[in-house]
């Protein structure tokens, strides 16, 4: 992680830095099974990334599972994630464990198939390559 995210280069961007800022600034991200200490850096990321405007709806999501005995813990933990910009989507657990995340996934992709980027996401990428 310090190789990959330090920002202590004098002479250079550090990429990695720039593509997450880039990615969070202009995309939804959905986050799946990540452990806390590999989302403090990526928390770190969309607060400095995200929009001051508080009103708007989140951009990035968590898919979190949790046992029914951990309610209270689901419960601070959206209420922190909402302070970072993002929306934590819960599961329980309690009948398959983590495998349950495979289950909820493939209820997703049946629900929300996958379509093709907007003409509007298309150009706006074009244009950010343009740009440089």
């Amino acid at each position: 992680y310090v190789q990959h995210y330090a920002n202590d280069r004098k002479s250079q961007e550090n990429i990695v830095l720039k593509f997450l800022e880039d990615l969070f600034r202009d995309k939804t991200v959905l986050f799946i099974g990540y452990g806390l200490a590999e989302l403090e850096i990526l928390e770190y990321l969309i607060v400095k990334t995200r929009t001051k405007d508080k009103s708007l709806q989140p951009r990035h999501f968590l898919l979190q599972g949790f046992y029914s005995h951990e309610r209270e813990l689901m419960v601070s933990m959206r209420t922190y994630y909402r302070e970072c910009g993002i929306e934590l989507v819960p599961f329980l657990k309690d009948r398959g464990g983590w495998e349950q995340l495979i289950n909820v996934l493939e209820s997703w992709s049946k629900a929300v198939p996958a379509s093709a980027p907007l003409v509007s996401q298309q150009l706006k990428e074009m244009e950010s390559l343009l740009d440089g």
